[in-house]
């Protein structure tokens, strides 16, 4: 369970951020218990071969530039500095949001009109009504891949 939610966090970050598949970063856990240090030594060759980074090690607190994913009481830090270029994928970020929020207002306001929830076949009015929330979620997850990118910066 650790490892499939180390790996799935690293692997999510690595996608929001661009990293190229090729890129081997270092992995750093900061925080980390015994039982942590423990896991991450014994389940060493399947995190470095399914999450692609390098060595994996341990530090007090979180190198610069690094991306962040808090797994139980630990941090897992990805530096990528200089893997991606931070600025261009700050701005990518900016413009899929500001879609994204266009499709959000477009739909919001088709749902908004009294008329075309009254008329429209049910179908319609429900396939909007999810598309809206799918929409809302990959917004939020746009947002926080974006305050990763920042923060990496």
């Amino acid at each position: 369970n650790w490892l499939v939610e180390l790996v799935s966090g690293l692997r999510s970050v690595r996608a929001e951020m661009n990293v190229p598949p090729a890129a081997i970063a270092p992995l750093v856990i900061v925080g980390a218990n015994v039982e942590t240090r423990e896991r991450a030594a014994r389940h060493d060759p399947a995190i470095r071969r399914l999450a692609r980074v390098g060595e994996v090690g341990f530090a007090a607190e979180a190198p610069k530039g690094s991306a962040q994913i808090v797994i139980g009481e630990a941090t897992a830090c990805l530096p990528l500095g200089d893997l991606i270029d931070v600025a261009a994928e700050a701005a990518r970020l900016k413009r899929e949001i500001e879609k994204n929020q266009g499709e959000i207002t477009r739909i919001e306001k088709k749902l908004g009109n009294e008329k075309f929830v009254a008329n429209a076949p049910a179908e319609v009015v429900e396939a909007d009504r999810e598309k809206l929330a799918e929409l809302s979620e990959t917004g939020d997850r746009l947002k926080l891949a974006l305050g990763r990118v920042e923060a990496a910066a």
